[in-house]
């Protein structure tokens, strides 16, 4: 990765942001009452983010100490092993996965490390996470696995290679996700359905079967009784989800089951991503 774009990762931004004011004038001279030194203050993961992406390994071994978690993610789901494959920093990369880093975490587009370091082009970082357990076929929310977005045909022959050798049908990774959506979604037909929320978004099922399309399990969570305007912790419900990712059909479906075409979250309308596909 260039050094621009480098630069312009969440991290290393943090790590650059607590340089600078660490050497300000304005920290230097800053009093607060008592005559203490004022500091900013940083949230822990923030700080955990900035180490790691400034390569300070002693730092990071004293905020693991204190509790620090090692997969801890910015506001985009990234994590430190993440922006180290990104940055094709193979020893930080080691470091992290030798001190216990999920090497098959997803971000919040369901990127692996893996996913990140097959479309940067890096092989040594690409053949260790494989060497430590990265899933070859892990599946991102597009629906792809780490070769469908190889850099370089070298890249794409080697993660091949992984996934012929491991017996591993492509096209059924892919597409397991829907499969097992399906299954659930047959199973609360027949039992009622189960509204579990994501930990992390708030989403419900339907709201992940009409982000992505998958019609035939839609049907299903609908005809058992899913909620049409669930909205998640962000205030979306599955009109917008179907919306924002282009799901026309999965947006006349929700349509047709008289779901709340007023409701907005907690950003923008949803009048204002519906009717770019009507």
């Amino acid at each position: 990765m260039s050094q621009d774009a480098r630069s312009s990762s969440a991290p290393f931004k943090r790590a650059e942001q607590l340089k600078r004011w660490e050497e300000s004038e304005t920290n230097r001279e800053s009093s607060a009452l008592d005559g203490k030194t004022r500091k900013i203050k940083f949230p822990p993961g923030c700080v955990f983010l900035a180490a790691c992406a400034s390569g300070d390994k002693e730092e990071v071994l004293r905020l693991l100490k204190k509790g620090a978690d090692i997969d801890t993610t910015n506001v985009d789901g990234l994590s430190a092993l993440h922006q180290a494959c990104i940055d094709d920093n193979l020893d930080m990369v080691e470091f992290l996965v030798e001190h216990g880093a999920d090497v098959n975490k997803g971000d919040n587009e369901g990127w692996t490390p893996l996913h990140a370091t097959a479309s940067c082009g890096f092989m040594s970082i690409a053949k260790y996470l494989i060497e430590h357990g990265a899933n070859v076929a892990a599946v991102n929310n597009d629906g792809e696995l780490p070769v469908d977005i190889a850099e370089s045909d070298e890249m794409e022959d080697m993660l091949q290679q992984q996934i012929d050798d491991r017996g591993i049908d492509a096209d059924d990774a892919r597409n397991e996700e829907e499969r097992l959506m399906l299954s659930d979604a047959k199973n609360w037909l027949i039992n009622g359905v189960e509204e579990k929320l994501h930990p992390k978004t708030g989403a419900t099922a339907l709201h992940v079967a009409a982000a992505k399309g998958y019609i035939k399990v839609m049907d299903l969570l609908l005809q058992a009784g899913a909620n049409v305007d669930m909205q998640d912790f962000d205030g979306w419900t599955p009109l917008h989800a179907a919306a924002h990712w282009g799901q026309r059909e999965a947006c006349e479906i929700l349509v047709e089951h008289i779901c709340d075409l007023d409701m907005k979250n907690c950003v923008v309308s949803y009048e204002l991503l519906f009717f770019q596909f009507l």
